[in-house]
């Protein structure tokens, strides 16, 4: 398996005698949108003969899949006989090593949000939320599930190895959050990836579609795709986030990291937000990273600091929509968050209390996808970090479903979820 810029998986069917065996796949699968247009991402289609890209099988990812039979694993991509730059993995392994030039180790935790949708004929897409009279907030048993599923995703976690922590009931009917133990970066992002086709394969089987969109219905609060990140020194030591004699117990590298997020807040969206639909769910009153502040355990802020210390020290980025790419979301959290370090940049004071009702700023995500791309492009230091081509080939898909959204005649509205979001999301996302 591998990933694309849609955050999508592609892979093929080997037999194990040739797993180590590199495949050979065009390169237009990183420059194509969800309907399977080419764009034309100069150096990468039709104007250099729609050349092939190498997969190489990363053997230690291998796991049980939840496929008869099947075992998974990830593959890295390279181009000319180097590291595809638009490869999303490739990114996030980018920034990886700039940590390590630092002396840290990235640390990563995914918090997967999700709902479950009925079969509906006549409902856009096919689907609609599912009913679940007594469905609870972390209800579990009839509380949390009538359709059986949730024990279905915990036993296929647990056997494809993602660590699971646990799964449960959220905050609507149909509503379910799947989380795994934190871990290195890429091994993180991996099993979030993963994660991602084996709950809507698993659903599939049962007429259920599992979807990690934003917000599915304009009556749902919808989906984050939660990250959580820390630092471990390289040389040894305990994580670099904690600091009991500090002021909040959290380190000066922490306040610096934070620092960074909040000033590249508005371009962060348009990797952590990739759809229109993404911008329905960041909006003021749903508790999901609109204002551009932090807070001590305080969910009204963007970039939360949990209670807990020692070990668990760490930033939880609440931005991310449930339909991000969990590669480039991990990759654009951890270059901002270098960049305040490389800067020396400062939190500033927590938000406290509603932070709705009572914002300790005025910058805030942008209000739809163009207005994120414009502040991504805008932000050149974080677009270097990512690097020139994949901006510019990511910039050119998210551009393209702008104008095919707008094509189709849609009138932006955060209250509405039109039936276009369904059709074209849903089968996907």
């Amino acid at each position: 398996m591998w990933c694309d810029l849609n955050g999508l998986s592609h892979g093929r069917y080997v037999p194990e005698r040739r797993l180590g065996e590199h495949g050979h796949h065009a390169v237009t699968t990183l420059t194509m949108n969800v309907q399977r247009d080419i764009l034309p991402i100069t150096g990468y289609a039709a104007d250099v003969g729609f050349p092939d890209l190498s997969t190489v099988p990363l053997v230690d990812t291998r796991r049980a899949g939840w496929e008869v039979d099947t075992d998974v694993v990830m593959a890295d991509l390279e181009f000319d006989g180097e590291p595809l730059a638009i490869g999303p993995r490739n990114a996030l392994k980018r920034a990886v090593q700039a940590w390590h030039a630092l002396g840290y180790e990235p640390m990563l935790g995914f918090e997967m949000e999700f709902y479950v949708m009925q079969p509906d004929a006549d409902a856009p897409g096919g689907f609609s939320p599912l009913n679940i009279p007594s469905h609870r907030v972390y209800g579990v048993g009839t509380g949390g599930d009538n359709t059986g599923l949730m024990f279905d995703l915990f036993d296929a976690a647990e056997d494809s190895e993602l660590d699971l922590e646990g799964v449960m009931g959220e905050f609507h009917p149909g509503q379910m959050e799947l989380n795994m133990k934190y871990g290195p970066a890429l091994d993180a992002a991996d099993r979030a990836f993963i994660c991602k086709d084996m709950t809507r394969e698993i659903a599939s089987r049962k007429g259920y579609c599992i979807t990690y969109m934003g917000r599915p219905s304009a009556m749902l609060v919808g989906s984050g795709l939660h990250v959580n990140f820390s630092l471990l020194p390289l040389k040894g030591g305990s994580n670099a986030f904690d600091d009991p004699k500090a002021e909040y117990g959290f380190s000066s590298l922490t306040r610096q990291c934070l620092g960074g997020l909040i000033h590249h807040h508005e371009a962060l969206a348009a990797l952590s937000a990739p759809t229109i639909n993404s911008y329905k769910r960041l909006v003021p009153g749903i508790i999901a990273g609109y204002w551009a502040n932090w807070g001590l355990d305080n969910r009204m802020s963007t970039y939360r600091i949990p209670c807990e210390r020692g070990a668990a020290t760490r930033i939880e980025n609440r931005m991310p929509c449930g339909s991000a790419n969990p590669y480039l979301a991990a990759a654009v959290m951890l270059n901002a968050a270098l960049l305040g370090v490389v800067d020396g940049m400062d939190c500033g004071l927590p938000q406290i209390g509603d932070g709705d009702a009572d914002p300790n700023t005025d910058r805030h995500t942008p209000h739809t996808l163009t207005e994120a791309i414009d502040a991504f492009e805008a932000d050149s230091v974080l677009c270097e970090a990512m690097g020139s081509d994949l901006t510019r080939a990511y910039i050119a898909i998210r551009r393209d479903e702008v104008a095919r959204w707008e094509a189709a005649g849609n009138e932006w509205s955060a209250d509405e979820v039109t039936p276009w979001e369904l059709n074209e999301y849903l089968p996907f996302y």
